[in-house]
């Protein structure tokens, strides 16, 4: 087994999933106790359970007072997103990693010999993925949620190429095929024109419709009004800043995921400012950042009379301790 494995990831919660996979590289006969002692559950924040792991059959603990289940909300729940242990025992991972909780992931598992050496971000609705890299031999195991063609970290090349061959061979096979195919209708087509067959001929097969591998999606949204108000509620600037961070875009493109299946949800975004500055700047201030969220929200398509603005100052301050995070945006469900 490795000594070592690097993580190329694509989107924040895809690459804590890759994280959790090349730990089961390096430790092949870990246990769902010993994988869980290993990462703790305070390493997330957002956590809805002690542990980061779950063993899937026990999903119907993870229920809401109403009694709707919150289990592939929170958890890759997935087939091909599960990590399955040496004794086949089938876990899901918590998918809800913020900035702040992702960071200390990272860096917690360097004592493993993880490193991440790369998690960019998604444009829009972009899939996620990720790709391990082992050391020494940079023997490179391809994810399963790899979602789209990316630059890889370095492969055996001769095998590579080969792999490349084999695909193009079967894509000229179908090529051929379908040719085949439409020849033969044409041929049948044109013997009804002109009067060669006497009776009615069976109608040609279409030809096979192709069907491309749909990848698993990668946008992690939360899907309850009780989730936005607790999960994206990160949206923060920088001081005397009405500028977004990148990873307040983040949260918002995934705000703007939940919105998309949720159209009859309505917000009203207040935005927030730390204590600096006189309370007319900060108040000024904190309906610009308001207002900057909710533009950035309708250029990712949602309609713009679904969405209020307003601006609190700094009158509402969530840690007066820690300006960084008065500077801030909140999103309140008003329908």
């Amino acid at each position: 087994m490795p000594n070592k494995v690097k993580v190329y990831g694509k989107a924040q919660s895809r690459t804590a999933l890759g994280i959790a996979n090349a730990y089961l590289v390096i430790n092949p006969d870990v246990t769902l106790e010993e994988l869980n002692k290993a990462f703790p559950g305070d390493l997330n924040s957002a956590n809805r359970c002690d542990t980061i792991f779950v063993d899937v059959n026990d999903a119907s603990k993870f229920v809401t007072t109403e009694g709707k289940s919150t289990y592939e909300m929170f958890f890759f729940e997935k087939e091909d997103e599960l990590l399955t242990l040496k004794d086949g025992q089938k876990v899901a991972m918590q998918q809800l990693w913020q900035k702040e909780d992702f960071d200390k992931l990272v860096d917690w598992v360097k004592q493993y010999n993880i490193e991440v050496v790369e998690c960019k971000p998604i444009e829009g609705f972009q899939k996620g993925g990720f790709t391990l890299e082992y050391d020494p031999d940079s023997e490179v195991a391809a994810a399963p949620l790899v979602a789209e063609t990316q630059s890889e970290p370095k492969t055996d090349e001769p095998k590579a190429e080969e792999e490349k061959k084999e695909e193009k061979k079967k894509k000229l096979w179908w090529l051929w095929l379908l040719i085949l195919l439409l020849i033969i209708i044409l041929i049948i087509l044109l013997m009804r024109g002109c009067g060669c067959t006497r009776q009615q001929q069976p109608a040609a097969a279409e030809p096979a419709q192709v069907v491309e591998p749909v990848a698993a999606d990668t946008v992690t949204a939360a899907d309850t009004v009780e989730a936005i108000q607790k999960d994206f509620n990160a949206a923060q600037f920088e001081a005397a800043k009405a500028t977004l961070t990148e990873s307040s875009k983040l949260v918002l493109k995934d705000l703007a995921a939940m919105l998309e299946k949720h159209p009859s949800v309505k917000l009203r975004i207040v935005g927030h400012a730390s204590s600096d500055g006189t309370a007319a700047f900060n108040q000024k201030l904190s309906e610009e950042r308001a207002k900057v969220a909710a533009d950035y929200l309708i250029s990712l398509g949602i309609a713009a009379d679904r969405i209020q603005t307003e601006g609190k100052g700094s009158s509402e301050p969530i840690d007066k301790e820690n300006r960084e995070r008065n500077r801030r945006t909140e999103f309140i469900v008003v329908e």
